[in-house]
């Protein structure tokens, strides 16, 4: 019984005194205030992850001749399936496809790393 009381009265003195030498951090928070300093702009666009002004207009422009490409090989696609060949129709539209969905994933990176 007496370990146990000892043990538990050891257990809470040492918790107490934990607890009263906490550091609050006070001086150091007034020493932070005192140099009255912007830390905005310490952290530029690029440690968030964003591309710069060129890369993003790259980006734009890929997704945009990638859309085009797109159109085209639609168009190209409907002029053979009208010409009756729906072997190069169905191939056509199929390389269409692939490269619509390379444009949105180009478009969804333009949309996570270029915002303003």
């Amino acid at each position: 019984m007496n370990i146990k009381v000892s043990l538990i009265i050891f257990t809470f003195l040492l918790g107490i005194g934990s607890t009263v030498t906490a550091d609050d951090h006070k001086e150091h928070n007034k020493k932070m205030m005192d140099k009255k300093i912007d830390h905005s702009k310490e952290i530029s666009k690029y440690n968030l992850g964003y591309w710069d002004a060129n890369a993003c207009k790259r980006t734009s422009d890929g997704a945009g001749a990638l859309m085009a490409t797109t159109g085209y090989l639609l168009d190209q696609s409907n002029k053979l399936r009208e010409a009756g060949n729906e072997s190069e129709a169905n191939d056509m539209f199929a390389a269409a496809e692939r490269t619509s969905a390379i444009a949105a994933n180009v478009a969804s990176a333009f949309s996570a790393f270029c915002k303003p």
